[in-house]
């Protein structure tokens, strides 16, 4: 009987535990440039997803639940690109600090200054697109799209505030999974999907992700929404980000934690524990810090992605 090919979740639980380390060792101009390359990112797969929906509609209209079944789909464009160029989300790194926090690898600093740096960040490279490649570009060039991007920004503000809370929730909840998963890939087509069905499923139930409405809420407010700045963020922003932090951090992450990651041995800090990932996933710079253990090779035949996951080439261990 052939094996199952897959990656056990206390395997997953390592690669978790290491990709919370390598973050913590950043620095600050590594910190910042992939924060924005993250906002940028995630922004353009959201402007997709406008784009189709906006533009059709006749579909919307007749059958809303396809159009945003068939947009949607696009969306996670913006997740593949932030995870396989290994860049920085706030909102994933809502599950991966708590988690490393709690196994007490990394320190409530290091989960302070992560979040702090690539939640602004994330929000520069939103609205560089939002300003730049999508209202200055004319990229919604038609009146029925410039509405339909009015009407959804007033989507993500105008509801209680209490429903935005819990939106935000289950939307985390997805991305911790969606992450989760794709440590757990060897290839490309087998990350992309890991990747790809929690975050369109999360978009097509409506849930709210706060670093994605960093576009869709300001693109909306460029052509005339009927609240202002004020509004957004004690409507969306406030109530979204919170939601966010107790879906990734305080149930995934302590729900993870306490299936998978209190055993977690504390050779990780130190590089003892690589060999039982296969590989270790920790960025070249971190390779080089932490000592490989006997038979672990980190030369030319071991191909790095950081925080996020791993690409095993032929002769990686």
């Amino acid at each position: 009987m052939a094996e199952p090919h897959g990656t056990p979740p206390r395997e997953l639980a390592r690669l978790l535990t290491q990709a919370g380390l390598a973050k913590a060792r950043l620095g600050y101009p590594e910190y910042i440039v992939k924060s924005f390359l993250g906002g940028v990112f995630i922004s353009l797969g959201a402007l997709t997803d406008l784009v189709i929906i906006s533009g059709s509609p006749g579909l919307r209209a007749s059958n809303p639940s396809l159009a945003t079944m068939i947009a949607a789909f696009t969306f996670p464009v913006g997740f593949v690109l932030i995870i396989l160029t290994n860049v920085e989300l706030c909102t994933s790194n809502m599950f991966v600090m708590p988690f490393t926090l709690l196994q007490r690898k990394t320190t409530v600093w290091d989960l302070v200054k992560n979040w702090i740096i690539t939640y602004f960040g994330n929000l520069a490279g939103c609205l560089f697109v939002a300003g730049f490649l999508a209202w200055w570009t004319d990229t919604l060039n038609t009146d029925t799209q410039t509405a339909y991007a009015v009407t959804q920004a007033e989507g993500r503000v105008n509801v209680q505030w209490s429903v935005n809370f819990l939106r935000g929730i289950g939307c985390n909840l997805f991305v911790a999974l969606s992450m989760y998963l794709a440590l757990g890939s060897n290839d490309y087509v087998s990350k992309i999907y890991s990747i790809w069905i929690p975050i369109w499923v999360f978009v097509i139930l409506g849930y709210q992700h706060s670093i994605a409405n960093f576009f869709q809420v300001p693109i909306g407010m460029f052509y005339g929404t009927n609240f202002g700045v004020g509004k957004y963020i004690y409507q969306s922003v406030i109530p979204v980000t919170l939601g966010n932090i107790v879906g990734a951090g305080l149930l995934a992450a302590i729900a993870f934690w306490y299936l998978y990651g209190r055993d977690v041995g504390s050779g990780l800090a130190t590089g003892q524990d690589l060999p039982a990932v296969k590989p270790a996933m920790v960025g070249i710079k971190d390779a080089e810090r932490l000592p490989p253990a006997s038979g672990a090779s980190y030369g030319d035949d071991s191909l790095q992605l950081g925080s996020y996951g791993r690409v095993n080439m032929e002769h990686t261990v």
